[in-house]
């Protein structure tokens, strides 16, 4: 009996240990890659191309995996609003371009909900203009096996990199909203 139970335990999925997925486009893939690896409840993040329209035929992003029981989507939102250039509808840092321009892809209506919210509560406290799209999930093409995991394969090339190209290195980035991951400057 005890055989039967240990055999059902191993098959069978850990309830609450879903897997869900975020898109987001943010500049180059590789310094996106870098900044929602290793980091925990992420389960994995792949780089590559969500396909789109005549207009813009497709950005460099990241497909992130994460465990729904430990991270919401909203986690995953305050890492990317933290990371981008919101302000900036042709490419971010040094990467020009369409490619590189940032957008939010979302896979249903409680992403686009999510991803709405949260574009609308920055734009309220920066009151600016946000660049940032928020687009269906497109036919995503993952990137050459060269392009992954790129920042550990090439620490001291993608390091010289970001920092030439003004990308933040991601060590201030967190999944608490930005207002309070962002200590206030005092002048």
């Amino acid at each position: 009996m005890n055989r039967i139970l240990m055999l059902i335990m191993l098959l069978v999925p850990a309830a609450g240990a879903q897997a869900g997925t975020a898109v987001f486009a943010g500049g180059s893939f590789w310094v996106m890659e870098a900044l929602f690896s290793g980091r925990p409840g992420i389960a994995g993040v792949e780089p590559g191309w969500m396909q789109g329209d005549i207009r813009q035929p497709r950005w460099q992003v990241v497909r992130v995996t994460y465990d729904q029981s430990k991270l919401t989507y909203g986690d995953l939102l305050n890492m990317y609003w933290q990371a981008v250039d919101s302000r900036d509808a042709k490419g971010q840092f040094c990467d020009r371009g369409q490619e590189y321009s940032p957008a939010i892809f979302v896979q249903g209506s409680l992403q686009l909900k999510w991803a709405r919210q949260s574009r609308a509560r920055l734009w309220l406290e920066q009151n600016e203009p946000l660049a940032v799209r928020i687009l269906p999930v497109g036919r995503f093409e993952p990137a050459a096996q060269r392009h992954h995991q790129f920042a550990r394969q090439h620490p001291w090339l993608f390091f010289a990199y970001r920092s030439v190209c003004g990308y933040a290195n991601g060590n201030g980035v967190s999944m608490q909203p930005w207002s309070a991951a962002v200590p206030a400057t005092t002048e």
